[in-house]
């Protein structure tokens, strides 16, 4: 009987560790507590509503920065991070991951790339939302890259990206308050 009862308290402060660590750079907006602060520190965090309802990607899960050859003079830049809902009411995710995708020339390198910073695209950029069942369904967005720099780290260089987003798909989804803070490591660039 003590046996369990002392699993019991071994298992409890590992299952608070797992969970906690999972979601461990999301500090809540104390203005918006479903949005994450916005900070420009490479947190790995992003968050945002979509239909009103808040949603956070997970710390284990980093973004998806690729650029798409098309095979002509234009290529695609893809911007994609997981989605998980921010409600402990709502715990059956409509949406499993958001993109952007944006026009970038054939010759988009790590200096097209940060030249981002305090660029704003005003519904220009195409954005898409995989919901529950696979299904695909795009848009137009608004991106404000408020920061975007190289930092190095332990002998390593990233990037980091922060800013900010909205969008709409049709007129029944829409997408607001969006903020992400990403630290993307630079050999994992295919430019």
């Amino acid at each position: 009987m003590n046996y369990f009862k002392n699993f019991r308290l071994f298992l409890i402060p590992l299952v608070f560790l797992t969970t906690k660590c999972q979601f461990s750079n999301f500090y809540p907006d104390p203005d918006d507590q479903g949005l994450s602060r916005f900070t420009s520190r490479g947190y790995n965090v992003a968050s945002t509503y979509i239909n009103e309802r808040p949603y956070r990607n997970t710390g284990s899960y980093y973004p998806l920065l690729q650029k798409d050859s098309t095979g002509s003079t234009i290529d695609t830049l893809q911007f994609k991070w997981q989605l998980y809902p921010n409600d402990p009411v709502f715990i059956q995710p409509a949406y499993r991951n958001i993109s952007f995708t944006m026009p970038v020339p054939q010759s988009f390198n790590k200096t097209s790339l940060l030249a981002f910073n305090r660029q704003r695209f005003l519904n220009s950029e195409a954005v898409t939302l995989e919901d529950s069942t696979g299904k695909m369904i795009t848009g137009t967005a608004t991106l404000y890259f408020v920061s975007v720099n190289e930092a190095i780290l332990s002998d390593q260089k990233y990037i980091q990206l922060s800013g900010l987003f909205d969008g709409n798909i049709g007129d029944s989804v829409f997408i607001k308050k969006g903020r992400f803070d990403f630290e993307i490591n630079e050999s994992s660039l295919n430019f």
